[in-house]
């Protein structure tokens, strides 16, 4: 007998949420500052996105101490008023 897909349940269906994140990196008594878009349903999948991120970029050490000065979600809109005819948003 053939299974379809029909009966299978997938879950809700949550639109990701672009996160802007600055954090300073110190890896080997070496800071590293590092602004980054990041993608999660919520903060903590955005938590959970900046860890990859800084274990793809430090591989070659053990420790890598981190200090995350701020992290919100991005607004949708944005206000041309302040690129005054220079730039188009």
């Amino acid at each position: 007998m053939e299974e379809s897909w029909d009966g299978v349940y997938w879950g809700d269906e949550t639109d990701l949420k672009e996160w802007y994140v600055e954090y300073i990196a110190v890896v080997n008594e070496q800071k590293y500052h590092h602004m980054t878009i990041l993608y999660g349903e919520d903060i903590e999948e955005a938590q959970k996105s900046l860890l990859h991120e800084v274990r793809r970029a430090y591989r070659s050490t053990d420790r890598i101490d981190i200090t995350v000065i701020k992290m919100k979600q991005t607004d949708l809109d944005s206000d041309s008023a302040q690129f005054a005819g220079l730039f188009a948003p």
